[in-house]
């Protein structure tokens, strides 16, 4: 998220457009996994920041490459369906 080093729960959910529940036990297992680290927030006690540590910044960079090798071939085969005349 620009400007800080941490992200909300609901945040985080909106971002992965998933249910809020999903993303507290994905942070919990997260959290387990020494990927991140909860902390109450300084400006309202109703939110926590989730905090990603070293570990889980090298885990999200392994990710992110895998992932844009993914989207690449992704691209190539829509590319190919394209020159075919071919719906997806």
């Amino acid at each position: 998220f620009p400007g800080r080093e941490w992200a909300t729960v609901s945040e985080i959910a909106e971002r992965l457009q998933a249910q809020l529940h999903g993303v507290v036990a994905l942070v919990s297992r997260c959290e387990e996994a020494g990927l991140v680290k909860r902390k109450p927030s300084t400006t309202d006690r109703r939110q926590v920041e989730v905090h990603l540590l070293a570990a889980g910044r090298k885990k999200l960079e392994k990710l992110a490459l895998l992932h844009q090798g993914q989207v690449a071939d992704l691209a190539d085969v829509v590319a190919l369906a394209g020159k075919r005349g071919q719906q997806l």
